[in-house]
């Protein structure tokens, strides 16, 4: 008896200790030594969380000044149940923008598994600070906090590789077997943690099967600006599109080939730096493209040697198209009657606008397919990504393409946004006026790549005409196959749609191609020349 009444006594009094313990909450601590992270120090006090962000170090003509954070990206534990409130100095780097301050419209982002992130509550700029809180308190005993939509080195280096697997990707000619070009000096960044080497990648994009015909050319770049993750995510979207089933991107494989340098700051990333390459801290990276200046840069230099040797420039077998992805912080003197945020802000394209780039086909139709791009016109540096684009590889359309931060946008909007880069190509180089019914991914021919078309849409209710809607029912059936059987071998002229054979007809010879495999890879080489569409 009295043993148990002993254990009963031990067991309450670990179990009240246990509980005194669960009520005091654990201690707050912030790390942010990962890819990608950026974080000074901090000091905590209760539920307030002080925050100093890195210096920004970047010089030579786009000075944003020691002192002043930019990016910011770190991960906090013992956060579970917790409502703390961070902040940080109000002293952004490069405010030198008339009008409000660029945090004012800002929200910062968090998540629990760094893969799904959701905007914090409650975002204030103050008189000496930005701080920023949720209503509700954290559910999870870590969240990683970040400035805004991160996307580390290693997501740009898994994106790569699962776009090397697919069919229509391949490394070019300056990369090995696995897409490699080189690496990244290794080295010691500003808070004393090791960078190490890190392989930078580059791919082509096209279908190996029509190479052999003249094919319009175009490089695709991103990262220069490591903070700069919205152009990251944009371009992402494009590439996705370009590889994906879509028939409008199988057309523009056949007569495009893409050149693509996802990682132009691969050190300046995992390192959590803004502007600046591990290599040279105190520069913007932006403003040494050119062959002369990159000789001590050795991850720009490998970048611009690879450019230039995958894609083999000359004046008369140069880029159609350059297009470089970043990411900026609001600008209040760009406004636009359709854009989202005060004054009407939006993303925007820089176009050399004295030479009538803004009047291009592709820019066009991108405009219409995403009409909250607005425009600004840019000499455009001739010592940056841009600038090298036109002078070393004779761009005819070079565009900067900047992604404006403090517009709560899901990840979403810039998947979607790249597929749009992607269509206005395909409707700019490849879809032509007045297609015939059988012709579905519109590129003035009606052959095996409609079929296709037709076989990927096959069942599809309330379909388009670029996924096998020959008659547009809203259906893709039997009617439609017959249509294009009909109208095989036929241009873009126009013609008359033939009716149907008979029903049970129909079933039979879609049940034939669909139960023939083969088929759905048959493509027959197209042998036509750039601009015949």
């Amino acid at each position: 008896m009295h043993s148990t009444t002993l254990a009963l006594r031990i067991a309450l009094t670990v179990g009240a200790a246990l509980a005194v313990a669960s009520a005091c909450p654990a201690a707050i601590t912030l790390d942010g030594d990962f890819d990608e992270g950026s974080l000074k120090s901090y000091s905590v006090s209760g539920r307030n969380i002080s925050l100093v962000g890195r210096d920004t170090y970047a010089g030579s003509g786009h000075y944003l000044g020691d002192g002043y954070w930019r990016w910011l990206y770190f991960k906090a534990s013992g956060v579970q149940g917790a409502l703390p409130t961070f902040s940080i100095s109000r002293d952004f780097a490069g405010d030198a923008t008339p009008g409000p301050h660029e945090l004012t419209d800002h929200e910062m982002v968090y998540s629990y598994d760094g893969v799904d992130w959701q905007f914090f509550d409650n975002n204030s700029l103050g008189a000496t600070n930005y701080t920023f809180s949720n209503s509700t308190a954290f559910s999870q005993d870590e969240v990683y906090v970040a400035y805004a939509l991160p996307y580390s080195y290693g997501q740009s280096v898994a994106h790569a590789q699962s776009v090397l697997a697919t069919p229509w990707a391949s490394p070019t000619n300056s990369g090995n077997a696995n897409g490699v070009i080189g690496q990244s000096p290794a080295g010691v960044d500003d808070l004393g943690r090791n960078i190490p080497a890190l392989d930078l990648y580059a791919y082509r994009i096209s279908n190996p099967a029509t190479d052999g015909a003249p094919k319009r050319r175009a490089m695709l770049t991103t990262g220069q600006h490591a903070s700069e993750t919205l152009g990251v995510r944009t371009l992402e979207g494009l590439v996705d599109w370009l590889v994906s089933d879509d028939p409008r991107a199988a057309a523009l494989r056949d007569r495009a080939e893409f050149f693509v340098y996802p990682m132009l700051n691969a050190s300046g990333r995992y390192a959590g730096l803004s502007r600046a390459m591990l290599e040279a801290p105190n520069t913007d990276s932006n403003g040494f493209w050119n062959p002369t200046k990159w000789q001590n840069r050795t991850e720009q230099r490998i970048l611009g040697e690879a450019m230039l040797a995958d894609i083999d420039p000359s004046p008369s077998n140069g880029l159609d198209l350059a297009l470089d992805f970043h990411s900026s912080v609001p600008d209040y003197m760009i406004a636009g009657p359709n854009g989202e945020g005060t004054g009407g802000r939006d993303d925007w394209g820089y176009l050399k606008t004295s030479q009538g780039d803004h009047l291009d086909p592709f820019w066009q139709a991108l405009r219409a397919l995403q009409p909250n791009v607005l425009q600004v016109s840019s000499g455009g540096g001739s010592n940056t990504t841009i600038g090298f684009a036109q002078n070393y590889l004779y761009a005819d359309i070079d565009i900067t393409f900047e992604n404006q931060f403090a517009i709560s946008r899901p990840p979403s909007y810039y998947h979607d946004l790249g597929e749009n880069f992607g269509l206005a190509m395909y409707e700019a180089w490849v879809q032509v006026a007045a297609p015939v019914a059988g012709d579905f991914d519109e590129d003035g021919e009606v052959d095996a790549a409609d079929l296709a078309a037709w076989q990927a849409g096959f069942g599809v209710a309330g379909g388009e005409h670029w996924q096998g809607d020959a008659n547009a029912d809203g259906t893709v059936d039997g009617s439609d196959f017959l249509i294009w059987q009909r109208q095989q071998g036929q241009s873009a002229i126009t013609a008359a749609v033939p009716e149907p054979q008979s029903f049970a007809l129909a079933v039979a010879l879609v049940a034939g191609i669909l139960g023939n495999t083969a088929a759905a890879n048959w493509r027959r080489q197209r042998r036509r020349s750039l601009h015949e569409a």
